[in-house]
């Protein structure tokens, strides 16, 4: 509470994300990591066969593990079974991106949405 009022006193800010370092455990910011890169690169990590008909929706790790996540894909309907057949592949592009076994299993939800139609 000190630095707080001391930093209040003396005028001099920091941004609350300067402080991520020293607050986040190291599981956090891995699980944040592999996060933040299967959603912002996807196209680059799947190819873009994949990602035109794709989109990741949802990563889920396990309690006490930042390996072997379940991802949730969104895929238009029509097409779900084909994707269904390329999870494995989806699967190998994105731990060899990450150089560990960052997903383990993929599952797919099917949607309506057009934009997830081949070009």
């Amino acid at each position: 509470m000190s630095e707080i009022i001391i930093l209040m006193n003396s005028k001099t800010f920091k941004k609350a994300s300067d402080f991520f370092d020293e607050i986040l455990p190291n599981s956090l910011k891995q699980k944040s990591f592999i996060y933040n890169n299967i959603f912002n690169n996807w196209k680059q990590i799947v190819g873009e066969d994949i990602s035109c008909i794709t989109i990741p929706s949802h990563l889920k790790f396990a309690k006490n593990n930042f390996f072997e996540a379940t991802l949730t894909i969104d895929v238009h309907e029509m097409l779900a079974t084909e994707v269904e057949l390329l999870t494995d592949k989806i699967t190998q592009r994105i731990n060899f991106f990450f150089g560990l076994n960052a997903i383990k299993k993929i599952k797919l939800k099917k949607t309506q949405d057009v934009n997830l139609i081949k070009k």
